[in-house]
């Protein structure tokens, strides 16, 4: 074995006996996730985790903190994250609270125990129990591997487990588990106690059973106090309850139950304040474990040093979210988890930051480590309880003690135990010896190498006495640095530009926002604490050049000091200089005459590549207040630039901008123009200097014309802009404004059919036509209507009219309508003479052919649509007057039948 490693192992055997921190410095749990604890406190979040469990795991490291191994109950992984030889399967469950505990064999820290916790999550889920397995260090190249694996302690547990330090003499250790009274049926009432010994694990337990105790539900954490003399048991349904434990025996006695009162009243993670006083428990409403919503948890204090523990009871914190575990870490805080259900955690953990402190003081943070986006669930690892078991050795200024301490650089700080009389005292820093023998360490002058992790090991002159362990963890922040720094204003007072004297934005002169600073007039203010009241608008008290003192202070409260160089320069404003700068009104339909001034594009052309600033007035110039930039709008008026040089005055430019008017005119909306007529006329309202006519075209514009008169010959949308032409020292500038408007067609209509519905008692015509025009249709060219059917008419050969609304003419066309005469008196009076079918002739329906039979079926005549018709004779004999009958067949292939009357 590598001398080096020797030593490692030696470090982690005097550590874990004498100081016991660095094994608790890694943490791995939830879904990858993990921290890691820095000497000086701080905690930074680890991203190589393996495990993936929603509740139980473990972790364990040497005495200066290097990883050793890590699982969640059933696979585990070595210091590279991968599985160690033989390390899976084992009888722990992600589903169990606390699926397993890590505890290293007395006198050989080559061999680790790694107990477990089964638990049964489904009917055919088998529940194994508490086992152990046995790793060894030193085989698979250093790495470990499993020698021995899942042997049985209790065929049924609780899902708890926790472990203490029996004493310092034969350093064995126990290992505590809820179970029941026999090995197969029962409550949860029996505590049974392993003991690790050198020789191993003793498989027979020392058994504490409670007659009345009847836990049902398994769920929740068991958790020693530091000093191992109190016991705390959580068992969500079932209630929280202390014990007193006999280290030396393993017998716990005094059963004292805590009643929750607060409104989630299931307790779930459990933890000791470091100093022992307070218990910590997170309760829960036990919402459905897969529920998405409703959960609701407590965050509840116990104080422990009162006769009614119950009624002591303080809610730190009650807000939405699952149950969760809470765990003590080696910098004196305890971390909780804040998953959002079963299945879905949060890569937050919560913060007890002074868990020393009663009630509010002890100071919750939720959201307070970011997990680098990994989530932690509902466990945190459990550790060997004895590895807190120490004193506060940082005195504070108020004479009150502690475990972690922020100063400053150049601040002092005391580390100090109680004077025993015999006892040996031995300080160390980051695991290296200091050469102090006494109880008080004093730093007079903290530099940031002083930060770290800094232990005191009180050995007492009774060798069977345990030595008392003392941390503190000190960070020292280093002053922020404060170098000279320069400040040059122009002198623009309207009083007296060159008497160099100005007013000064001493903001200005501010170089990093992340710092609190302060100006003092000289060096006595700045000692007697009298800074200047008005930074911004201060007043220098000495022409032209003055030095005054700043403070620098961060966010921790470290300072540091610095001088301040204030310049005035002498500017005087000459009108030529001035610039002018043109816009339009940009609402002329107003009473206001404004418009927008692009700054950041007059700044481009005008001052390229230069650092300057735009103000309204030299007030604002000379303290840098409330610039203006981008499309900056107003009337006409005066404006600053501010030219500086790396935060230096250089020069002022004054700018005249001028908002001229912009035309104010209407427009017709839509102009119609007979598309098979000539180009259509059209002109822009009098009184403008410019105009422009475009085409708008598929999202582009063409121009089509700049005169005030435009033919138009093709439809669709058109942009008419009319200008002021303005004549400056600059040029001329324009101002024009726009209406848009349409051109739709209109025409004549093209008649694209004619239904006749005749022969009937309400004959009915109905035109169809094409075109753009809005129509109107008529059948005697003088009354007109929009529809375009016709009824009741009578028969015969009559005209449709269709006529343009917008005027663009009128179509026409001749219908038949086709009847025939009911009687007919062939007298020779030159009235109803002969009878013929009503609107066919030579034209129309010509081929028709028309047959008329008496009443008994004979032919009596055959009639053609070209002559004028019968005449009411057979064979030239005039027949009787009587109904006759008629058959038509026309020329475009109806057929109809009919009667009507000869009368003489």
């Amino acid at each position: 074995m590598p001398n080096k490693y020797i030593c490692l192992l030696l470090s982690f055997l005097f550590s874990f006996f004498v100081f016991g921190q660095g094994e608790t410095a890694n943490w791995y749990f939830g879904n990858g996730a993990g921290i890691r604890f820095n000497n000086d406190g701080t905690v930074v979040p680890l991203n190589d985790g393996k495990i993936n469990t929603f509740e139980g795991c473990a972790s364990i490291s040497d005495a200066v903190g290097n990883l050793l191994l890590y699982t969640d109950g059933i696979s585990v992984y070595d210091q590279n994250h991968d599985i160690i030889q033989n390390g899976a399967g084992l009888y722990g469950d992600p589903s169990s609270t606390q699926s397993a505990i890590i505890v290293q064999k007395p006198d050989d820290p080559n061999i680790l125990y790694i107990f477990t916790v089964d638990t049964s999550t489904a009917e055919n889920d088998p529940n194994f129990g508490l086992n152990y397995s046995v790793v060894d260090l030193t085989l698979n190249g250093g790495n470990g591997a499993v020698t021995q694996k899942n042997i049985n302690l209790l065929r049924f547990c609780s899902e708890k487990i926790s472990a203490v330090l029996k004493n310092c003499l034969d350093k064995s250790i126990w290992v505590v588990a809820l179970g029941l009274e026999n090995p197969d049926t029962g409550p949860f009432n029996t505590y049974h106690a392993f003991e690790v010994t050198s020789a191993g694990v003793n498989t027979t337990p020392v058994d504490s059973k409670f007659d009345d105790l009847n836990v049902l539900d398994p769920r929740g954490y068991l958790k020693f106090s530091p000093d191992g003399n109190t016991l705390a048991s959580a068992n969500s349904a079932s209630g929280l309850y202390l014990y007193d434990f006999d280290l030396g025996t393993g017998v716990l006695t005094n059963q004292n139950q805590i009643l929750v009162s607060a409104p989630n009243k299931f307790p779930y993670g459990i933890e000791f304040s470091p100093d022992q006083r307070f218990l910590y428990a997170h309760t829960s409403n036990n919402a459905p474990a897969g529920q998405v919503g409703g959960h609701s948890s407590s965050l509840v204090q116990y104080d422990l040093t009162t006769p009614n523990i119950s009624a002591s009871e303080v809610e730190i914190d009650r807000r939405a979210m699952y149950r969760g575990a809470l765990q003590l870490g080696q910098n004196g805080k305890i971390y909780r988890t804040i998953a959002e259900n079963y299945l879905t955690g949060t890569p937050y953990l919560g913060v007890i930051e002074s868990p020393n402190e009663k009630g509010d003081a002890a100071n919750y943070r939720h959201n307070a480590v970011f997990l680098n986006g990994r989530n932690a669930t509902q466990g945190l690892p459990p550790f060997i309880q004895s590895f807190f078991d120490r004193i506060e050795i940082i005195k504070n200024a108020d004479g009150s003690t502690g475990t972690s301490l922020t100063i400053c650089e150049g601040e002092q700080f005391t580390l100090e135990a109680d004077n025993i009389p015999g006892a040996v005292y031995a300080w160390e820093k980051d695991g290296s010896p200091i050469s102090n023998s006494g109880n008080t360490l004093v730093i007079n002058a903290a530099d940031v190498t002083d930060s770290g992790r800094y232990s005191l090991e009180i050995t007492l002159s009774d060798p069977s006495e345990c030595p008392i362990i003392g941390e503190g963890f000190i960070a020292v922040n280093p002053l922020p640095e404060a170098p000279p720094i320069f400040l040059a204003q122009c002198d623009v007072d309207t009083n007296n530009a060159t008497d160099g004297v100005t007013s000064f934005n001493l903001e200005q002169a501010i170089f990093s926002l992340d710092y609190t600073f302060l100006f003092y007039e000289s060096v006595a203010d700045l000692n007697s604490g009298n800074p200047i009241l008005n930074p911004i608008g201060y007043v220098n008290s000495v022409p032209f050049n003055q030095t005054i003192q700043y403070k620098i202070e961060d966010e921790n409260g470290c300072e540091n000091f610095g001088e301040l160089e204030l310049q005035v320069r002498s500017v005087v404003l000459d009108p030529n200089d001035e610039l002018f700068y043109y816009s339009c009104d940009d609402v002329p339909e107003d009473q206001f005459l404004e418009g927008f001034f692009d700054l950041d594009n007059f700044q481009q052309i005008n001052y390229p590549n230069q650092d300057i600033a735009f103000y309204t007035s030299l007030e604002d110039v000379s303290l840098e207040q409330n610039p203006i930039s981008g499309d900056y709008r107003t009337s006409s008026t005066s404006i600053y630039v501010r030219i500086e040089d790396i935060n230096e005055c250089e020069d002022i430019d004054v700018i005249n901008l001028i908002v001229n008017p912009t035309p104010l005119f209407t427009y017709e909306n839509e102009l119609l123009w007979c598309t098979d007529g000539p180009p259509l006329p059209i002109k822009a309202p009098d009184g403008f200097d410019l105009y422009r006519w475009f085409k708008n075209i598929e999202g582009s514009s063409q121009l089509v014309g700049d005169q005030q008169d435009l033919q138009i010959s093709s439809i669709g949308s058109y942009t008419l802009e009319a200008g002021y032409s303005y004549t400056t020292n600059s040029g001329v500038f324009e101002c024009f404004n726009e209406v848009s408007f349409e051109v739709a067609p209109s025409n004549i209509a093209k008649i694209e059919n004619i239904l006749v519905e005749d022969i009937s008692d309400n004959n009915l015509v109905e035109i169809t036509v094409s075109g753009d025009g809005d129509y109107e249709y008529s059948i005697d060219a003088v009354n007109y209507q929009d529809s375009p059917m016709f009824e009741n008419i009578q028969p015969g050969f009559i005209t449709v009219y269709v006529r343009d609304k917008n005027g663009c003419g009128v179509s026409t066309d001749l219908v038949s309508v086709i009847g025939y005469p009911k009687f007919f008196t062939p007298n020779g009076d030159g009235v109803n003479d002969l009878w013929q079918i009503i609107g066919i002739n030579d034209q129309f329906q010509a081929e028709s052919i028309i047959s008329i039979y008496n009443r008994f079926g004979k032919l009596m005549a055959q009639v053609s649509p070209k002559n004028q018709g019968w005449n009411g004779t057979f064979n030239n004999n005039e027949l009787p007057a009587s109904d006759y009958w008629f058959k038509v067949a026309l020329e475009d292939g109806r057929v109809f039948k009919g009667h009507f009357a000869l009368k003489r």
